[in-house]
Formats: C-alpha cells, structure tokens, sequence
C-alpha cells in the first residue's frame, strides 16, 4: 500500500513541474526571401542574327583607257578625298599626240570643205548661164556632201581623242576613303582595271541570313537594331533594305540591313548581331523571370513561389517554362505582370509558410 502512495505522490510531483516549465506557444517560423515583380514584357521574341559590316557605298575605281600610272595619291589606305579630287593619272603623252593629230586632220577637212562649198555655188551660177552641164553639178554638190560628212566625222574623232585624254585621270566620285589599293606607281594598267576601292563610310550595311522557317515573318522597311563586340554600349538603329527570295545554302535567305554611320564609329570588317524586335509570336502572356524562382519537381513540372501582399505568406504555383534569353527564362503560362515571386531561398520554402522580404528587383 505504501508502494502503491509513493507511486502516486511522484506522479503528481512530476505534473507539477512539468506544467511550471510551460513557456507558452511556439512562435510562428518567418522566412526571409528575395523577390522580384514580374514585369509586362509587353512585346514578342527579340532574335539575333550574326554578320559582317561593309560600307553601303564601295565602289571600285578604274581609268576607262589603258596606260602607265605616273602619278598615284590614292595608294594610301584610309586617305579621304573628297568629290572631285584626283586619285591617280596616267601618262597623257600618247594621248595629247592624238589629240594633235585629230586636230590637225580636222582642219584639213575644214579647208576641203570650205572650197567644195564654194565650188558648189561657182558652178551652179555658171550652170544657170548654161556655161556648165547638169552632170558637173552634181558632182560638185555630191563632193561637198562628202567633205561635210568628213568634217562631222573628224569632229567626232577629235571629240573622242579628247575626252581619252581626260580619262587619263581618276577622279573621286564622291567624297570618301581609300579601302584597298590594286596597283603600283609607274605599272601599265588595263582599261576597266581596279585601281583603288572607294568607300563612302557614311552609311553601313550587313548581310544576315534568315531561315526559311522565319522569312516569312520579314519585310522590306522594318526597323532593326544593331550592335557589335567592338564598340560596348552603342546601339545602332537599322533598317531592312533588301530581303533575298532566293535562299542561300541551309535553306537560308539573305536579308540585307542599313545602317547610319555618320559618327565613323563602324568599320568595314567588324562583326555584329542584328536583333530584330518583336517578332515571331508577340503572345502578351509571355512574361519572364529570374531563372532561379523556378524549381523543379520529380514529376518534371516547375513551381515558383507567388507572395501574397495581403497575407505576407508564399503559395506555389506550376507554371510552364519556355525558352532561357537574355531577358530571362519565359514563362508561357502560370504567372501574369505585377505578381511577386521569390528568386532566393525557394527550396526552404513550405507552402502557406510567412516571409519577410530581403530585398526585391524588378
């Protein structure tokens, strides 16, 4: 009996402390996270297409007669010269000697022609006082013809022979640079021979190719923009000029782009990207986040923890994933702008469970 009373004494004892050690309830575990807003995009698909500038304007210049080149300012790469300046020249002494002797064979021609001439009216007089036949006449009218028809001709040649001698000299279309030179000094050059490439600088253009998948989406006068590894931070605006309806080897047409180059910041060679904006599906729905609010479950589907504003708790939500891209991974369904998602501590998370927000980005 007294067993069965030590028993129930302790029993009670250890109630009482147990209850003197109560220290209230547990308090409700806050998480700390990272959010961001989910933005409205607001527009399609940007794609880069990878090419090379070159000057819109090249043109590669050459004399229109043969001869040796005697004087030659345009053999040096990145001299400018403006329209009108002279490039190079060819020795003129062949040419001034034709000139001489087309001259000289024309005035001869003008005295033949001048006496035919009178001859003509001397024998027609004599021939309205019946002193010549009708046959002289004639002849006589029929050589001045001839000597008229030789002086238009030798006025030709002399024409000619002049402006072969102006071609001696290679002048600048237009205002520009020399790109690349073709010849020497004091080299016998060829009629329609490259002599020097002259390129305007002003305005600029690449060569794209676009897959047949996507030329459809593609069109003449459409605004692009355009960027190059040798010049950070400077964003040109373009423009699609040409568009190839043949396709180049791949399936792939070429889309020709312009751009302005007034600054002289793009050379010919550079490589660039041509990004074309909003294109290929503008779906508004599509909004993207840091890659790093999603997570992945066994199933294969992915999550990303929404807060609501209201309540300050995290709720997951199955969304579906699209393409990775510099604006970040795309999410075509689940999430709509303005909804604020956690980017860091997502896998400590439990639904329902209260956050205190670190820090957010937009």
């Amino acid at each position: 009996m007294k067993k069965v009373v030590l028993i129930y004494i302790s029993f009670v004892l250890l109630l009482v402390a147990g209850c003197s050690n109560d220290n209230g309830p547990i308090k409700e575990v806050v998480r700390p996270v990272k959010t961001m807003t989910v933005a409205d995009v607001g527009q399609g698909k940007h794609w880069s297409f990878s090419g090379t500038a070159e000057d819109a304007l090249e043109s590669v210049l050459s004399f229109r007669v043969s001869g040796k080149l005697v004087y030659f300012p345009g053999d040096q790469i990145g001299r400018k010269f403006n329209e009108g300046e002279i490039i190079a020249r060819l020795d003129p002494a062949d040419f001034e000697l034709e000139v001489r002797q087309q001259q000289a064979q024309l005035e001869r021609i003008k005295a033949n022609f001048v006496r035919a001439r009178a001859d003509v009216k001397r024998i027609r007089e004599l021939y309205e006082r019946k002193v010549v036949s009708k046959s002289e006449l004639d002849q006589s009218e029929a050589d001045f013809k001839s000597f008229r028809a030789n002086r238009n001709a030798a006025e030709k040649q002399l024409d000619i022979a002049r402006k072969h001698l102006k071609y001696t000299v290679l002048k600048a279309p237009f205002s520009g640079w020399i790109s690349r030179t073709m010849v020497k000094v004091h080299q016998n050059v060829q009629s329609g021979q490259g002599i020097v490439a002259l390129n305007a600088g002003k305005q600029m253009k690449m060569t794209i190719s676009i897959p047949d998948t996507l030329i459809s989406n593609i069109s003449e006068g459409e605004k692009v923009q355009v960027c190059f590894d040798a010049i950070p931070g400077k964003i040109f605006d373009g423009k699609i000029m040409e568009v190839g309806v043949g396709t180049n080897s791949g399936a792939t047409y070429p889309v020709k782009v312009y751009l302005d180059n007034s600054q002289k910041l793009v050379r010919s060679g550079m490589p660039g990207n041509v990004i074309l904006l909003n294109k290929f599906g503008t779906d508004s729905s599509i909004v993207y986040v840091d890659p790093s609010a999603v997570a992945g479950r066994t199933d294969g589907s992915h999550v990303v923890w929404v807060i609501d504003a209201s309540t300050s708790t995290a709720h997951s939500r199955v969304v579906k994933v699209g393409d990775l891209s510099t604006e970040g991974l795309e999410i075509l369904e689940g999430l709509h702008p303005g909804e604020v998602v956690v980017i860091r501590g997502v896998h400590s998370l439990k639904e329902g469970m209260k956050v205190r927000l670190g820090g957010g980005v937009s």
